[in-house]
């Protein structure tokens, strides 16, 4: 059975899929700079690193008393210069740095175990200052690490920087995590607020071919950015959404039955938010194969079709010997 992809590629249906992954891609980018104000007002990356941190550094004196503070060298290690620097000085309280380089963090280890060490730091000096560290969480950890140096410092300071940069892509789940329910929940005061509704959004697309077509062209051109995952929406391409989003605009009734209507409102703002929880960067991608999908299905032109939109020639002139 020989099947007509061209026709399939550029029906209605198509153009509505289309409709909807646009109105994702700017709900979820929209979504995604909210989520970003959130987390620098909340200031959830610096207390995702100072967790690091703390996890990497806590339970280890200074000395080895019993009444001595387990957290000396976590203390320490925010006293060095390297790590006070990266600190905003210009709030009242000190802000907590939301990054820190692997390097710079095991620089102020390696000063910290090393403190009279002058001039360039050698293995054996690195090894007997951790040697000199009385037992807890941070000597066992940096014994372990530089244990398959061999004796090379640079080494050491490499694991010591791997040691660093695992922990913060275990840490880093956490916060994915953790961002991901913010996402969720904005995604569902974003959708109620705008009355996102993905039932009544495909009746309009389906039911209203200028709309349509005028928001494939909108994504197209959105397309056409290789940031259009991250530019932000523009007054445009927003304006085009009034008759698809927003309250008291319901062209159409599901039914006379308010319950009935009511739940499928209810499914139409459930879609919405899983839709737009998945993220701008995969409405984008997914909008660019769609699109370029549709382009290429193109029905190309029949040799009828090209006779008739080309004007008639005139006949030749005949040559006379």
């Amino acid at each position: 059975m020989a099947y007509n992809f061209p026709v399939m590629f550029n029906s209605t249906i198509l153009d509505v899929v289309i409709g909807l992954i646009f109105v994702y891609l700017l709900l979820a980018i929209i979504c995604s700079t909210i989520n970003e104000w959130i987390a620098s007002k909340l200031e959830l990356r610096a207390k995702n690193l100072r967790a690091a941190i703390g996890q990497l550094l806590d339970c280890q004196s200074g000395s080895g008393d019993a009444g001595a503070d387990a957290n000396w060298f976590l203390e320490k290690f925010y006293k060095h210069p390297l790590i006070a620097g990266m600190h905003d000085q210009r709030e009242k309280t000190i802000a907590h740095p939301s990054y820190l380089p692997s390097r710079a963090f095991a620089t102020a280890v390696m000063d910290i175990v090393t403190p009279a060490t002058q001039g360039a730091l050698n293995f054996d000096q690195l090894e007997a200052g951790i040697m000199q560290l009385p037992e807890g969480d941070v000597r066992k950890a940096l014994l372990a690490v530089i244990q398959n140096a061999d004796r090379d410092i640079k080494k050491a300071q490499k694991n010591i920087e791997t040691w660093f940069d695992d922990t913060m892509e275990r840490v880093g789940g956490w916060y994915k995590s953790k961002m991901q329910l913010w996402t969720v929940l904005v995604a569902a005061c974003l959708t109620f607020a705008a009355n996102a509704d993905t039932l009544r959004m495909t009746h309009i697309l389906w039911i209203n071919p200028t709309q349509r077509s005028q928001i494939v062209e909108s994504a197209k051109v959105r397309i056409g950015d290789s940031t259009g995952a991250a530019t932000a929406a523009t007054k445009h391409e927003l304006s085009e959404l009034d008759d698809l989003i927003g309250w008291g605009k319901e062209t159409y009734r599901r039914s006379e039955n308010y319950w009935i209507n009511l739940l499928f409102r209810i499914l139409g703002w459930f879609l919405t938010i899983v839709a737009v929880s998945l993220g701008a960067p995969f409405w984008f991608d997914l909008l660019n194969k769609i699109v370029n999908l549709r382009n290429a299905g193109r029905k190309p032109e029949t040799a009828e079709q090209n006779a008739a939109a080309s004007p008639p020639q005139p006949p030749p002139t005949p040559v006379r010997a």
